[in-house]
């Protein structure tokens, strides 16, 4: 049973809690034994035009984030090494690094170590943030909250493992306890200290599921003091995401479409399949195609995680222009009752802001289509 990818994400939107970022935002489908796993675990990134696209990314690395040729979750051994290095791994270390000090900082904390050095307590804190008083909104900086979470970690080749026991998801038909353990690379294995990037993969159990998600996440371990960064992935493929899978329905059958969902993977095959879409030219920003008749260039002009949005579909004359705002950390002179319908209060109390033109994207496109909004 497929579980369509809008549905599971206005229910995890915003997804802003450690373990939710880690485990990533996608839609969910069911593999045969009923269990669920992420639409963007149990799918390898379309290939693309690029001979090396789906093994490499924007900066020439291999892409850990999917399994490659294989649409089943990978089946890990004890001396599997998804660690893509240089015989010492100096190299892709390096790149790392050089990647985390081009990140945005999203959260910096404290790093709480046990005695028995095996576990360690990741604390991320939100000093100062949008709140409501009354009926009003007002920026208060001593507003504070911590967002903790415990680990065992290990070290596996080159890999870090930060590991703990987690909950199946209500629709899961296994409903028992599991040992969940995050994989990341490019520090040093035996050192906790360093920069260690995410690497979109995760054991559970016995089994690796990976993401293809358009992100990187970082975390820099120093002493009792830890700093979380994400940005961007180079080249990523936007023509393979749930917004995308959710457009190309939209034309064909109408519903809704979230402008916020090009940063996650989807195959855009059930799209394209239930409009009739026929795709003439792709790359990894833009693509070109068919639907009844009519001829559509979709392009992604801007795109930054948690920040900014900027797309837009063509068709003969007419041009449809789709915006996101996103801001987590809410500026003082954004946190105003003039900017009320925008602001949505997190798992933390603060407000964070967010706004689109979802309707008024949808609502052109009808017009293209010459049909009323949502038939």
């Amino acid at each position: 049973m497929k579980i369509r990818a809008s549905f599971v994400q206005s229910i995890v939107t915003p997804c802003v809690a450690l373990l939710a970022l880690l485990s990533g935002c996608a839609g969910f489908t069911e593999d045969v034994a009923g269990n669920a796993m992420a639409d963007s675990e149990n799918a390898a990134p379309d290939a693309g035009t690029s001979p090396d696209a789906g093994t490499k990314d924007g900066n020439g690395l291999p892409d850990i984030s999917a399994p490659q040729g294989t649409s089943d979750p990978v089946e890990p051994t004890p001396s599997e090494d998804i660690h893509p290095t240089t015989p010492n791994g100096s190299a892709y270390d390096i790149v790392v690094a050089a990647r985390f000090e081009s990140a945005k900082i999203r959260s910096t904390g404290k790093l709480l170590r046990s005695a028995a050095g095996d576990s360690i307590t990741i604390v991320l804190e939100i000093n100062g943030g949008c709140v409501k008083d009354g009926e009003s909104f007002a920026y208060d900086q001593n507003f504070f909250f911590a967002d903790s979470n415990t680990f065992a970690y290990s070290f596996r080749g080159d890999t870090l493992l930060l590991s703990k026991i987690s909950e199946p998801d209500p629709y899961e038909a296994d409903q028992q306890k599991y040992e969940e353990s995050f994989i990341f690379v490019g520090g040093t294995s035996g050192k906790l200290d360093g920069i260690w990037k995410h690497s979109q993969c995760r054991y559970r159990e016995d089994k690796m599921y990976c993401m293809n998600d358009g992100y990187d996440q970082f975390f820099k371990f120093d002493g009792d003091k830890v700093e979380y960064r994400v940005t961007d992935r180079v080249d990523y493929d936007y023509m393979q995401t749930v917004f995308v899978d959710q457009l190309f329905d939209f034309i064909g059958n109408g519903g809704s479409i979230q402008l916020e969902t090009p940063y996650y993977y989807s195959s855009t095959k059930f799209g394209q399949e239930r409009s009739g879409i026929v795709i003439l030219e792709k790359t990894n920003t833009s693509v070109k195609f068919t639907q009844a008749e009519r001829t559509f260039d979709l392009s992604v002009d801007y795109a930054r995680y948690k920040d900014s949005l900027h797309v837009t579909l063509k068709s003969g004359d007419v041009s449809c222009v789709g915006t996101v705002r996103n801001m987590d950390d809410v500026l003082p002179g954004m946190c105003s009752d003039d900017n009320a319908d925008y602001l949505w209060k997190s798992s933390s109390g603060a407000y964070t802001y967010e706004r689109m033109n979802s309707r008024e994207f949808e609502a052109c496109i009808d017009g293209i289509l010459g049909r009323n909004q949502n038939d």
